[in-house]
């Protein structure tokens, strides 16, 4: 039987640390966040306790980034730090409960093999993604052999994953309408990024 996300809610942070997995920095890169200074509002798609959203803050201080985590788990969300710059929505990146053209940026960090219709992911990020906007997703390399071992884990003790690979992401970038599209291959990560023509 699955295990819940709100059963690992508690460990996720440590889990997360022991492993690795997050690149705060590179992300910052690609967002093209360093040394900005206007207000720029960030969806962070599967953002589970806001860990990483609180590390690029850390990052990057300032009041210019506002962050909305999502994720389906209340348990998760309700770890998410309590600040003034980072909230919270109880929601799927598959049906976003948002108007079109609200968010300067949108990370999808270790998310897409847990979701249940990545196509539908993409097409509802470009949609309330503003025109100019940027698009950062972040996938483990699943043909790399730990990567693998870890997948397996997540297949035994999560729900079904989807297999997700670099000809993937571009596709469904692609079909959704991004371009500029940018894939990069680091520390066993696939990392991609999309961007919104203003007119789009």
């Amino acid at each position: 039987m699955a295990i819940s996300f709100k059963y690992i809610a508690p460990v996720y942070n440590a889990l997360v640390k022991a492993l690795g997995i997050h690149y705060p920095e590179r992300v910052i890169r690609l967002l093209v966040l360093r040394g900005e200074n206007k207000a720029c509002a960030i969806l962070d798609i599967g953002g589970g306790t806001g860990l990483l959203a609180e590390r690029i803050i850390s990052k990057n201080p300032g009041p210019s980034l506002h962050f909305t985590v999502l994720d389906p788990s209340k348990e998760m969300l309700q770890r998410v730090p309590q600040k003034e710059n980072i909230k919270t929505v109880q929601g799927r990146g598959e049906e976003l409960p948002f108007g079109e053209n609200k968010f300067d940026r949108i990370t999808v960090i270790e998310t897409l093999h847990h979701s249940d219709d990545p196509p539908s992911l993409f097409r509802e990020a470009f949609r309330v993604l503003k025109p100019g906007g940027i698009m950062v997703v972040q996938e483990p390399d699943q043909d790399k052999f730990p990567v693998k071992m870890i997948i397996g884990l997540e297949r035994i003790f999560l729900r079904s994953i989807k297999k997700v690979d670099e000809d993937l992401i571009k596709k469904w970038g692609k079909e959704a309408g991004f371009t500029g599209r940018l894939t990069l291959r680091r520390s066993q990560q696939i990392f991609w990024k999309g961007i919104k023509r203003a007119g789009d």
